[in-house]
């Protein structure tokens, strides 16, 4: 069943007992699978930890750049949507060029919306909170 053989290591007094304590704070009843396990890296209770701590890390991230993503599109699609219902409200050809202006100049949507028109920039804010 066993075919491993015992290989006899030498410790000072001192190394035993630090090697005994760490080998408890570990979790582990027995020396000498304490050692086995560091010696050959399958230190595996404190990988599968290191790797689940890193995982919802990883996932944490993820959820806080889907939010932002989300944010983001719910703030163009309202921009959007106020910008096709002055479109389709005939808009003549020099609030098409002030808006074509307005959009070379800003930085953001917002800026294009705030500089034409504060009021639909305070309406977009309140349907991008409310989202």
């Amino acid at each position: 069943m066993n075919d491993g053989k015992a290989i006899p290591v030498w410790y000072s007094e001192e190394d035993r007992r630090r090697l005994e304590e760490a080998a408890a704070l570990a979790g582990y009843r027995h020396l000498s699978k304490y050692i086995r396990d560091r010696t050959l890296g399958y230190d595996s209770q404190r990988a599968s930890a290191r790797d689940s701590i890193e995982a919802w890390a990883d996932r944490q991230e993820l959820s806080g750049r889907l939010a932002e993503i989300e944010r983001m599109q719910s703030r163009a699609q309202a921009l959007l949507a106020m910008l096709l219902f002055l479109l389709r409200g005939k808009a003549s050809n020099a609030e098409t060029d002030a808006l074509i202006r307005a959009c070379e100049n800003a930085r953001t949507p917002d800026d294009v919306l705030a500089a034409s028109s504060p009021q639909l920039a305070a309406l977009m804010r309140r349907f991008v909170q409310d989202a």
